[in-house]
């Protein structure tokens, strides 16, 4: 979302909304009033605020009353941040390895962030973590782990037989031609697992 007009990030994001569970909101270069007015932009196109993930922005999350907060690796401690919230707003951590899952879930994390999984351009020459990481965070956590990095929808059914519980798409999305058409095509194919497993 960085560089990207706000109407447009706003107008992508009440298109995409039916498709997704959440419409991540970061803005890691910008100030916390700029990504306030995003969201804020993003609810009066109709994007209800229980469907934003405010990225490490805990009093953004809490003066808007968003639907989480997504806590980087190395962010505030969760506990903290969990002793804040109100019950309503969700809690997740951006995990890359085994010891901090398990550091965030014992710390209180509604959910852990796990990636990347695959190869992207967000991360340039930086190896993938792979599939079996995955595998082994899904079956020793208690709470869900969603999968990121490199997705493209012919990788979900292996993701969800890992034991994901749920995907997060950037690039999948947003550089798509047609982020609608994306979007749909992403929540296709995740419907069509979920219903087979």
């Amino acid at each position: 979302m960085e560089g990207v007009p706000h109407a447009h990030v706003a107008q992508v994001a009440t298109a995409i909304c039916p498709y997704v569970h959440y419409v991540h909101a970061r803005l890691k270069q910008q100030t916390a009033s700029t990504l306030l007015a995003l969201i804020r932009s993003m609810e009066a196109r109709g994007v209800p605020l229980q469907h934003i993930a405010v990225n490490d922005r805990v009093d953004v999350a809490l003066l808007t009353q968003a639907g989480a907060v997504q806590l980087p690796a190395g962010g505030l401690p969760v506990r903290d941040v969990k002793s804040l919230l109100p019950e309503k707003i969700r809690c997740g951590v951006s995990v890359h390895s085994l010891e901090e899952a398990r550091s965030a879930e014992q710390a209180g994390a509604d959910y852990v962030l796990y990636g990347h999984v695959y190869e992207t351009d967000c991360k340039p020459g930086v190896t993938p973590r792979g599939i079996a990481q995955l595998e082994c965070i899904c079956r020793l956590l208690n709470i869900p782990v969603v999968a990121l990095g490199g997705i493209q929808p012919h990788h979900i059914p292996e993701l969800y037989h890992a034991g994901a519980s749920g995907i997060a798409v950037m690039s999948g999305i947003w550089k798509a031609e047609s982020p609608i058409a994306a979007a749909m095509e992403y929540r296709r194919m995740a419907d069509y697992v979920v219903h087979r497993l």
